[in-house]
């Protein structure tokens, strides 16, 4: 009896070795996966759901998902190209060969029984915003009809504009929306989909290379994109493989062509601020206000050097403290910040926003930009050995300073 035991127990063994040397072949041997992949694509066209399981089930079993990129490249492209549209500006009183005044691409984020609600750049459509004579046209992937477009609102500071269209024969259009900040992260795959080069639908691929770039556009949060963004992709979706939008192309960054090698850098404003400005320009407030207001930042900062906090865990460091910057003789003393306003002194550590720790500035000015104006912040410090807690208010930022920082800039 033992040796039977023995023997299957020996057998079963010899089975597992064979088994995981198997499935170490088959996850990381690219022709048997890809058989694998067309295979179940063949599936997937049959049926979507059992498809789909398949993929998931190959990812769990053999590391499939070590090769799904291209697989799902392609998916994120078929899937969602009809919901790209192409933003054209037009001058109807310049010559015809001249009449184009602006082109960029846009995509749909809402969809009514009777109308489709559409996000692209400010810069895009800014020709026709006090223009009688500039119209926007917006031509649709799924038929190639154009449809004359209203502009619902705009925010200069986010660089995002919002149109409306209206359905002419029930038309079903599909949106796309928007990833949370939590779903990316550098080294992600992304597509872009857009209208580059005056080529429409045009596609590339790449990888976000930052995603939480600060200080390239005045008050924005941007992602950073190795994916070719061109003339024409402007306001077009950045899409991850799992066809949620992490950012809006916004521009490529570059000290010019005169460099040879030199690509320059593709920036798009993230999915937080995009989706903040579109749904407060959908909200009453933006009819009465008539922009999209920013808070103002609320502390004067500063960070610590490596030096003061080496002998600090890692996991206990906190890296942003108060810093008040000292009066020069002769000048206006400078604005009172609100965090000063509340009580805040000198070298008092930041700990906690709203729960959230806060390790450096950048994650202060992360959930600035996420907030508005009259929002009250939950704010913890350290004082010495105290923790001390304290409500902040948020003041609105003046909205021309930002403008007129925004134009330096672009200048």
């Amino acid at each position: 009896m033992l040796k039977q035991v023995k023997k299957v127990l020996g057998n079963l063994a010899r089975l597992l070795i064979v088994v995981s040397v198997a499935v170490v072949i088959t996850s990381y041997y690219r022709p048997i996966q890809q058989t694998i992949h067309k295979g179940i694509a063949n599936v997937y066209e049959y049926n979507n759901t059992i498809g789909e399981a398949l993929y998931d089930l190959n990812g769990f079993l053999l590391n499939g998902k070590h090769f799904d990129t291209e697989r799902s490249q392609k998916f994120v492209i078929y899937e969602n190209y009809t919901r790209i549209v192409i933003v054209n500006v037009v001058n109807e009183s310049a010559p015809e060969n001249s009449a184009f005044s602006g082109r960029g691409t846009g995509f749909f984020v809402k969809v009514t029984d009777t109308e489709g609600y559409i996000i692209t750049n400010h810069h895009v459509i800014s020709k026709a915003i006090d223009s009688e004579d500039t119209k926007i046209k917006v031509q649709t992937a799924e038929d190639y009809w154009s449809y004359d477009a209203e502009i619902v609102g705009h925010d200069q500071v986010s660089d995002i504009g919002v149109l409306k269209i209206t359905k002419q024969d029930n038309e079903d259009w599909k949106t796309l929306k928007f990833a949370d900040r939590d779903d990316y992260n550098t080294g992600d795959p992304v597509v872009i989909i857009g209208h580059g080069m005056g080529m429409p639908w045009t596609t590339t691929q790449g990888h976000i290379t930052h995603s939480n770039r600060f200080g390239l556009r005045p008050y924005a949060s941007m992602i950073q994109t190795d994916a070719v963004i061109n003339q024409g992709n402007s306001g077009g979706p950045i899409i991850n493989l799992q066809g949620d939008v992490v950012g809006v192309a916004q521009a490529i960054y570059s000290p010019g062509r005169r460099i040879p090698g030199w690509d320059g850098v593709g920036v798009a404003i993230s999915s937080t601020q995009a989706l903040r400005a579109f749904e407060y320009i959908m909200s009453p407030h933006y009819a009465s206000k008539g922009y999209v207001p920013y808070a103002e930042f609320p502390f004067s900062l500063a960070t610590f050097e490596i030096e003061d906090v080496k002998d600090v865990p890692k996991d206990e460091r906190y890296m942003a403290y108060i810093n008040y910057p000292e009066l020069e003789e002769g000048k206006e003393a400078p604005k009172k910040t609100v965090g000063e306003l509340a009580g805040l002194l000198q070298g008092d550590i930041l700990i906690e926003i709203n729960g959230e720790k806060i390790e450096n500035s950048f994650g202060v000015m992360r959930l600035t930009l996420q907030a508005f104006p009259g929002d009250i912040w939950d704010v913890t410090i350290k004082r010495g050995n105290e923790l001390i807690s304290l409500k902040i208010a948020l003041n609105e930022f003046d909205h021309e300073k930002i403008i007129k920082s925004i134009a330096k800039v672009q200048r």
